[in-house]
């Protein structure tokens, strides 16, 4: 990436879940939601760290921005030109020959796009709020009764950055946890429908005696690298670099770094916990804990159910969709697919319901999602063979509502694997009226997400930090 001179140098909503539910990657949205401060990190190929900020104003619907860039000291870099539709954006700074177009996601509050200045990149900004929505009552606000420190480092196994919010009480520490978070692109807080459930969990933790560090994962905000050619194995290998950070660290205490891993980070944490020995214990929410065709198979029967597909058609379905993931998992890096696949696929997407124009393209679109290197990577992934060679303290909390990852087969499953692989010190609970989010829920249902006020669930909070303070 060339850079300034002197001074600075989507999805269709009916996509199936990644784990979290499709809503959380559609991109349905209000352009009003793009102004505001964002935040991203570049890597120049002689590796110095570049953080961009841009500043986005919207006033009488005249759109107004400018770049900031500290590294260089450059500041208040007009935009001239910036347009805003929809949830598009794209501005120039004509004599710097800069370009850059995006899409924004206000689910997670996230920019995706592509930076331009002689050749082009993938840059991924995150926005930087600093009000409390009034229905979000548990996003923490300051002052803060412990210290907050904004970390960046390069890791050592991809030689990207990795950026993150370290909080430590101001007493003596009890032990550090990392959080790791679900599938999807996320930032540090793991912002989703203005939930900052990673927040209020650092939040909670930091106040009862425990340091935290939650990170944009790569290619997020100020996090560097590509995050939609990263596998599963590559987040668990950030995930590990984390850890090789925090145990250079003199401040916190040696030996007890755990991991707190969400949805796809409930697979993270027991792949690192699983190859490493000093993982002083591991917290699953809302993990998968059978194989990840079973567990799709599993999330695409309960959302069409409550689209409303018949059981007759469901039944159709299931049968399809696991020739589906069978077929696709066996196909190569690259490899087309064949005219079969594609028309089991489009069987598939019509016994849903849809007919016409909108069935060609959920089929396109589709075809695309199942060819991702994450998805390819995670249709041959069973947790099974990391959960049994975990040997730390474990402890699995599951929502009886968790339409995303259900509590009956991951929990018994999780139960069968740990028995008899004889792990000393694991407990399972499975956690009443909470959905895969841990939010109090009247259905499961991801349609609730945005409804719900609670963030994260008190009473999860409490059993993980009573857990936690019997083993610390």
């Amino acid at each position: 990436m060339q850079f300034i001179q002197s001074k600075f140098i989507g999805i269709n909503s009916k996509l199936k879940s990644l784990i979290l539910a499709s809503s959380l990657l559609s991109t349905a949205t209000m352009a009003s939601g793009i102004d505001g401060e964002w935040k991203a990190t570049t890597q120049t190929p002689s590796d110095n760290i570049l953080p961009v900020t841009l500043h986005i104003d919207q006033d009488n619907g005249k759109w107004t921005g400018v770049l900031d860039s500290p590294a260089q000291d450059a500041y208040g870099i007009e935009m001239s030109q910036l347009e805003v539709s929809d949830n598009h954006i794209s501005f120039e700074v004509e004599d710097l020959q800069i370009s850059y177009q995006g899409t924004y996601n206000p689910v997670v509050e996230l920019m995706f796009g592509s930076f331009t200045q002689g050749e082009s990149l993938p840059l991924n900004f995150r926005k930087i709020t600093t009000d409390k929505p009034e229905n979000r009552p548990q996003t923490p606000v300051g002052p803060y009764p412990y210290t907050i420190e904004e970390v960046s480092f390069k890791s050592k196994i991809t030689n990207h950055i990795l950026s993150g919010t370290l909080t430590k009480p101001k007493s003596a520490i009890k032990a550090t946890a990392v959080l790791i978070s679900g599938s999807g692109p996320q930032d540090r807080d793991e912002t989703a429908f203005g939930h900052k459930s990673f927040a209020v969990i650092a939040d909670y933790l930091t106040r009862q005696g425990y340091a935290v560090l939650r990170y944009d994962e790569r290619g997020i905000g100020e996090s560097t690298g590509n995050f939609f050619t990263a596998t599963t194995e590559d987040f668990a290998n950030d995930t590990s670099a984390i850890v090789d950070y925090l145990n250079s660290r003199r401040d916190l205490p040696q030996g007890k770094i755990g991991l707190i891993g969400h949805s796809e980070g409930g697979m993270i944490a027991p792949m690192v916990a699983s190859s490493r020995d000093d993982i002083a214990f591991t917290i699953l929410l809302g993990g998968p804990a059978v194989k990840m065709q079973e567990l799709f198979l599993d999330q695409w029967y309960r959302d069409r159910k409550h689209s409303g597909v018949t059981e007759e058609n469901l039944q159709k379905i299931r049968k399809l969709d696991k020739i589906i993931f069978e077929q696709f998992a066996q196909l190569s890096k690259g490899e087309a697919i064949s005219e079969n696949l594609h028309q089991a696929l489009y069987k598939s997407v019509e016994l849903e319901g849809l007919e016409g124009d909108e069935l060609e393209t959920q089929v396109e679109l589709l075809k695309k999602q199942y060819s991702t290197p994450w998805f390819r990577y995670a249709l041959n992934f069973n947790p099974e063979s990391y959960l049994e060679n975990t040997k730390c303290p474990l402890l699995a909390l599951n929502g009886s509502l968790d339409f995303q990852v259900d509590a009956e087969m991951n929990l018994g499953n999780l139960e069968k694997v740990l028995s008899k692989s004889s792990h000393k010190d694991y407990e399972i609970i499975k956690l009443d009226k909470l959905n895969h989010l841990f939010q109090t829920a009247k259905t499961g249902s991801d349609a609730e997400y945005a409804k719900i006020e609670e963030s994260f669930s008190p009473g999860a909070l409490k059993i993980m930090t009573s857990w936690l303070n019997d083993r610390f």
